[in-house]
């Protein structure tokens, strides 16, 4: 009898034992579970942060003033909430998450230049071309006038230009020379002259600007 109850004892012992390991598995299993689960939330909030900032950084020519303001506040707005979870990022998280940061700031940092070249280019339009540099202003019947107005202005102003006025002024006649293809059937003598202007810029650039050494 006492046998009996001895081995009963133990038999309960032990199954109470395995129950508590078992259980232990599982709160085990659920806590890794729950880990794995959290890095592959924070993982995708970092993937999904790198095709927002790689959208928006995509033809940064055609972003207006206004939309590109939103972007970099909404940038911030996101970086403020993934930055107070940086202690749950793995090492290599932490290195990405880094980089897709500096990807966006390099590309803001060309988007300035860009405004600011786009700015530069307005005034330089308005300086050359005087009442052409609105483009809907230019018509098959004063595109030449237009040109001469250009040529005018280039050889009153480009004994004082250095390498990246000359440039500006190429960017103001290539953007004239596109205004000049819209147009079809121009009078052949109107086509004569205004090679003979594009020719003189070519000229005067190559006699006055400052060569590459």
């Amino acid at each position: 009898m006492r046998y009996t109850k001895s081995f009963l004892g133990f038999s309960q012992m032990k199954s109470l034992f395995v129950r508590g390991v078992g259980f232990v598995l599982f709160l085990s299993l659920m806590m890794g579970a729950c880990t794995a689960t959290r890095e592959q939330e924070i993982e995708g909030d970092v993937n999904e942060f790198r095709s927002w900032v790689n959208a928006q950084t995509n033809k940064l020519e055609e972003r207006t003033e206004e939309d590109w303001k939103n972007t970099k506040a909404d940038f911030q707005r996101r970086t403020e909430e993934l930055d107070q979870k940086q202690e749950r990022f793995s090492d290599k998280l932490k290195s990405d998450y880094q980089q897709i940061k500096e990807d966006f700031k390099a590309r803001e940092r060309e988007r300035d230049r860009l405004s600011n070249r786009n700015e530069r280019l307005d005034q330089w339009e308005r300086d050359l071309l005087g009442q052409y540099a609105n483009g809907a202003s230019i018509s098959a019947g004063n595109i030449q006038m237009a040109y001469s107005t250009f040529l005018e202005n280039v050889r009153a102003r480009h004994r004082t230009w250095e390498k990246d006025d000359w440039e500006m002024a190429e960017l103001v006649l290539e953007e004239l020379n596109q205004r000049k293809e819209a147009f079809d059937g121009m009078a052949d003598e109107a086509e004569v002259r205004i090679k003979a202007m594009q020719m003189e810029f070519a000229a005067l650039k190559a006699g006055e600007a400052p060569q590459e050494e």
